[in-house]
């Protein structure tokens, strides 16, 4: 399990760069049902350029998944009471990169894609930018 927290210069570099255009072209799916947290992941990426989807259900979610264009998405563990991993399967599928974004980083879900980075709730927004865009380079 990766725990992402990036050092304080990468924020700093990611402050400088941040334009209008650092995803631009891509897609990212956020999958959350807690409003306010996906307002504020949508937040943190809507200057980057980037084309938001959101989903607040995991049929909805992969849904999206096989009808949109999705470059990355960035999903919540718990979706209604029911864990994500339905979603990550599917993401998985279609060689869609994703980042966790949970309250609980020990969660066994984490476990079946050990290559998802985790960010912890909450976040900067500077830093869910720098991690959306890694899984992206």
């Amino acid at each position: 399990m990766k725990t992402l927290k990036p050092a304080l210069d990468q924020v700093r570099v990611s402050r400088e760069r941040r334009t209008d255009t650092a995803l631009s072209g891509y897609s990212i799916l956020i999958v959350e049902d807690e409003p306010l947290i996906a307002l504020d992941v949508h937040a943190a990426l809507s200057t980057s350029g980037a084309s938001l989807i959101a989903a607040t259900r995991l049929a909805e979610a992969r849904d999206l998944i096989r009808r949109a264009e999705v470059s990355a998405a960035v999903v919540d563990i718990n979706l209604g009471g029911e864990d994500c991993s339905s979603v990550c399967q599917a993401l998985s599928d279609h060689r869609i990169p994703f980042i966790f974004y949970t309250g609980n980083a020990n969660a066994d879900v984490i476990k079946a894609w050990p290559h998802a980075p985790v960010l912890t709730k909450p976040a900067s927004p500077e830093c869910i930018l720098v991690t959306v865009a890694k899984l992206l380079q």
